[in-house]
């Protein structure tokens, strides 16, 4: 059943199969994350609330009002509606009421001064404008690192499949010509075993090589949306260190979020300023039904307002500004020494990798001369079967250690960058 199943698995890898880069995953990454959409959605309805703000508050307003208002009089000599009521009749006080209400007019409304509102309003619409522009690079910034890890783990395992691959096969041939030297009695039958037995076992590997690879493959797939099982082989990603930065963009965040303290402020301080409104309407206005046919007119006029003493509020106000505005200074000092650690040990740990990596490089040399020799020796009986098994296994690992380490390092890289934003 293993052996079908390995056959299957090198079949497949034997296929053409399909080449994706980095690229690839980071555009339909890019494209089919449902929080860059939902943020470039906000951005549209933020411009739609710049152009409502200025109906709001600046605009002509024009309406209709309709009012009727019954306030009968008993006991009134028969008229159940008047203006001059006599003094024995029950009903509510004509000074309240009027005597009724018979309204219907087109009225029209213009703020003249509103304090300055519409300023904050426009300047309170443009930070969030801001806001959810880095809110998008930022998710965007987050989401690239994501995939560009993933992706790396991916491409570890498809080189540890390949490198079981290319062992399973090595394993193959070794095999056969085991055999031979068996049959032309050059060899011990116990040769042949041993080496039938490594086989095999690397052939278990091989198949969870396999699953290991489709499974981060999948995990690849469903960070960037892609909907597709099929085989695949990543390209090789060779990821290059960003130029050191001045000023990191995670800074800009600080920066909005003071500035939007700073808005919110002078959003509430505008009820304090002067605020004037000009108002015009005409139709039907009246307060009894008599001659009502000649009630129609027309009135306009000003409206005036000046905040003179609320309790100090203004005060209050601005003391819980500044102690936010100094909350927010306190964050951004706390992050700008961990953010110089975190480039500066990532940095550290790149140049460890790459030492790291040229000697397994030295070391994989002299090891390949090495298995030459041994296989030569092998032939000739100078060296047991376990021996060269056991050369074989630390071979093995030697390059499994190099593909973690080249995976590691790119890690890293991935890292320095992120934070080197």
């Amino acid at each position: 059943m293993i052996k079908q199943t390995i056959i299957l698995i090198l079949l497949l890898a034997g296929i053409s199969a399909a080449q994706n880069s980095l690229d690839y995953y980071l555009n339909l990454g890019t494209k089919n994350s449902p929080t860059l959409t939902e943020y470039q959605n906000l951005q549209y309805i933020n411009n739609i609330q710049s152009e409502l703000n200025s109906a709001e508050n600046s605009a002509f307003k024009v309406f209709l009002s309709a009012d009727y208002l019954f306030a009968p009089y008993i006991n009134n000599n028969g008229q159940l509606i008047s203006t001059n009521p006599d003094s024995k009749a029950y009903g509510y006080d004509v000074g309240i009421t009027n005597g009724g209400l018979y309204s219907a007019q087109l009225n029209v409304e213009k703020n003249i001064l509103n304090g300055g509102l519409l300023d904050v309003l426009q300047n309170q619409n443009k930070l969030q404008a801001e806001q959810f522009g880095y809110s998008y690079d930022l998710e965007k910034h987050n989401l690239e690192k994501q995939i560009t890890n993933q992706y790396l783990v991916s491409y570890k395992s498809l080189l540890l499949f390949e490198l079981s691959k290319e062992i399973v096969s090595n394993l193959s041939d070794q095999l056969k010509i085991a055999s031979d030297l068996v049959e032309k009695g050059y060899t011990k039958a116990q040769n042949y075993l041993l080496l039938k037995i490594e086989l095999q076992n690397e052939q278990i590997s091989l198949n969870e090589a396999y699953q290991n690879y489709k499974n981060d493959l999948t995990q690849l797939n469903t960070i960037c949306g892609i909907k597709d099982t099929n085989f695949v082989t990543l390209n090789q990603v060779e990821l290059s260190l960003t130029l050191p930065k001045s000023s990191s963009v995670f800074f800009k965040k600080y920066e909005l979020d003071s500035l939007a303290t700073i808005n919110q402020q002078s959003l509430f301080e505008t009820k304090y300023l002067p605020q004037l409104k000009l108002f015009a309407n005409t139709g039907l206005n009246a307060v009894e039904t008599n001659g009502i046919e000649r009630k129609f007119g027309m009135s306009a006029g000003l409206n005036f307002s000046l905040p003179i003493f609320d309790g100090g509020q203004k005060s209050l106000t601005q003391q819980q500004s500044q102690i936010t505005q100094k909350t927010i200074s306190d964050y951004r000092k706390y992050f700008e020494v961990n953010l110089e650690m975190l480039i500066n040990n990532t940095s550290s740990r790149i140049k460890s990798l790459k030492k790291n990596i040229d000697d397994l490089n030295q070391q994989i040399d002299e090891y390949q001369k090495l298995m030459s020799i041994s296989i030569q020796e092998l032939k000739t009986g100078d060296l047991s079967m376990i021996e060269y098994l056991t050369l074989l296994k630390n071979f093995i690992d030697l390059k499994k250690s190099k593909i973690d380490k080249e995976i590691s390092y790119q890690t890293e890289i991935n890292n320095y960058n992120y934070w080197n934003w």
